[in-house]
Parts: structure tokens; sequence; C-alpha cells
């Protein structure tokens, strides 16, 4: 049975309007996919361009190595570092923000300055500050808790970069929030308000539930980047001391760029991969249907 005309004319509009946009994503998202799946079971040469079947021989060295497992940790407790505190503090934020009747647009603007700043630049600054002795935090907190020389510390270094990551993302939740909250319908706030709700009990009740969606969309965000972290571990400790803050992607350039190792760079980037995915769809498994709902209990 035929299409009719009308209906052929639609189908094809929309395959020239998505064309664009499916052709950049096969380009710089499903090829490079498929290009690391192929580099896992080949040993190449980027100098000769030469390539070598191995097979699982890639698999079989970087798999049970102990530094992938140490940066899968590290990875893991970076993201339990940081996601919920900047969740929790974009959270805060952004209703304190919220509830000014001026300067909101001014506090908006230097809660976001973070994003706008290159975090390379950024993260040298905050290895001044993570400078041993002479650096504001070891002055500071260094005398008042004893915590000193906090980058060259096998225990401290990765709460170190925790805490930079913490700081870049806060603004970006912040905003988010920002966008969740002005959906709320004011008239709830003051239906409960007349109701003698208390402060907490609107904030439960109404806010809550309709921040459900930007709740869902700002922790995928952020659990991904935090998952992806690179440029403060790099520019501040480099992995150190002793691989205490490697993390995944730092292992990826290590091996890829550093060493040449295109094949065990490839399974690393693979086992990343894996993570995110696995990660993002257990988190819509869990709370997308708050998102699909539009924040409804």
């Amino acid at each position: 049975m035929k299409r009719p005309k009308r209906a052929r004319r639609e189908h094809a509009l929309g395959w020239i309007l998505t064309g664009p946009a499916m052709f950049l994503l096969g380009v710089f998202v499903v090829a490079p996919v498929l290009l690391v799946l192929v580099l896992t079971v080949f040993d190449y040469d980027p100098f000769t361009h030469a390539f070598q079947f191995v097979g699982l021989r890639n698999f079989q060295r970087v798999l049970p190595s102990h530094e992938l497992w140490q940066a899968t940790v590290n990875t893991i407790e970076y993201t339990a570092i940081t996601v919920p505190v900047t969740l929790g503090g974009g959270l805060v934020v952004a209703l304190l923000i919220h509830g000014l009747s001026r300067g909101a647009g001014f506090w908006r603007s230097v809660y976001f300055l973070p994003v706008a700043a290159t975090l390379t630049a950024m993260s040298v600054v905050w290895r001044f500050l993570f400078y041993p002795g002479s650096g504001l935090v070891d002055s500071t907190l260094g005398g008042w808790f004893g915590l000193r020389d906090w980058l060259d510390s096998t225990s401290l270094a990765l709460p170190a970069v925790a805490v930079v990551g913490s700081w870049a993302g806060l603004g970006s939740a912040v905003v988010l929030f920002l966008a969740g909250l002005s959906a709320v319908p004011a008239h709830l706030h003051e239906v409960a308000a007349l109701d003698g709700a208390s402060a907490w009990h609107r904030f439960w009740t109404v806010t809550w539930p309709a921040l459900g969606p930007a709740t869902v969309f700002t922790l995928v965000l952020t659990v991904r980047d935090a998952l992806r972290v690179f440029d403060q571990v790099r520019v501040m400790t480099d992995g150190g001391p002793l691989g205490s803050s490697q993390t995944l992607s730092v292992l990826l350039w290590q091996r890829g760029i550093k060493f040449l190792d295109i094949g065990g760079s490839s399974v690393v980037n693979l086992v990343l991969l894996t993570i995110l995915l696995g990660t993002t769809l257990l988190q819509l498994r869990t709370f997308g249907r708050r998102w699909e709902t539009a924040g409804t209990r």
C-alpha cells in the first residue's frame, strides 16, 4: 500500500531536517566508538601506521592490571565525593538565590563564572592554593587541623582534586536548579502558606516534587562529568602520588599519548565507556519515571 503524497513529503522533510544532526552524530560519536572497539584487538604503531591483529591480548594484559583497578576505584571515589556536594550545594545556593528580591542576577552570574572559566587555568590557580607550606590551604586548614601538603599525600591528593571538581560543577547545578525553580507554580506556594504549611513543608510537598526533571538531568550530567574527570587531575597531580589520584581518563591519556599503547588505551576507554553507559541507564531507570511525569510524586 502506497503512502499518501503528503505523508511521503513529511517523511522526506523529516529526514532532511534530522539528516545533518544524524551525520554529525555518526561522525563524532558512533564512528569513534566503533574505532575504539576495533583498536582493542589490534596492536597499532602510530609512527609506522602498522596494524597487527592480537585478538584478546590487550584485554588480557590491561584488565587484570593493578593500575586499571586503582584508577577505577579512584574514579568511583571521586564521583562519590563530588556528586553529593555538587547536587546538595547547587540546590541550596539555587534556593537562596531564588528567594532573593534583589541581586539574584548578580549572584547567578557569580556562581556561573567557574563554568565559563577554563578549568585547566583554574586548576593551576588551585594548585598554588594547595602549594605545600605557603599555599592558602596549608596556611589555614593545615594549621587548624594538621592537614598539610595535600597534593603530595596519598590520602589527600584525590580529595584535593575533588574540591576543585565540586567547585567547578557547582555553577552548572545552580543554573539548572534555578531553571527548575522558575517552573514551580507560585500559586501552589501561596495555597500551602494559607493552609499554614511551614517553609520546610512547602519545600518538601511543593518545590521538591516539581524539581524532579531538573534533579534527574543535573544528576546525569554531574555523574557523567565526574566519571570523565581529567583536567584538574592532569594539572594538579598528574595521577600521583603513587597513582592515588589517577583516574580512568588520566590512565587513558597516559597509555595512549605518553606510552603510545593504543590498544591498551582503547581497552581503558572501553571500560570507561561501559561505566558511563551503565551509570546513565541506571539513573534513568531509577529516576526516569519522575522525569517523564514532570516531577509528580
